[in-house]
């Protein structure tokens, strides 16, 4: 994530017309992408607003991610979409328990949180991209 903030944003910033501010950058991904969008807004919060983390792999550190959101200074116009599939929870033990923790935890940061399942939704991108007009609709409506 610092090559992403120091290098490529930078990058991105100089070559293209961007609002380079903190309001104006969102960052979003599935699965794996999702636990990063995740990670990038809890410990990269003076550079991204918004995130949307669809199906993320929240089983990989269930303990340091409750840690990492115990410790992070989000600004209350934080805004997080996080869903999970359907039928994906039965994919890792108790990840609907999980989900719910993290989404529980998460809520009292005070941030703005649009947590969903998504009826026979499944971890692939084909059920992903039938989320977009949700979590953009969350990630721009202000």
């Amino acid at each position: 994530m610092d090559w992403m903030v120091h290098t490529f944003k930078k990058e991105i910033d100089h070559r293209y017309r961007t609002l380079p501010n903190r309001e104006h950058t969102f960052i979003a991904g599935s699965s794996m992408g999702g636990l990063m969008s995740l990670y990038a807004l809890l410990e990269y919060s003076q550079y991204f607003s918004r995130a949307a983390a669809l199906s993320p792999s929240l089983w990989v550190d269930m303990d340091g991610l409750s840690k990492m959101i115990k410790r992070a200074n989000l600004p209350s116009d934080t805004v997080l979409y996080m869903d999970y599939g359907e039928k994906e929870l039965a994919n890792h033990k108790d990840m609907l328990r999980a989900f719910g923790r993290i989404t529980a935890k998460l809520m009292k940061k005070g941030i703005l949180l649009e947590s969903r399942i998504i009826p026979g939704g499944t971890h692939c991108e084909a059920s992903w991209e039938k989320q977009i007009p949700f979590f953009m609709d969350a990630l721009l409506y202000s």
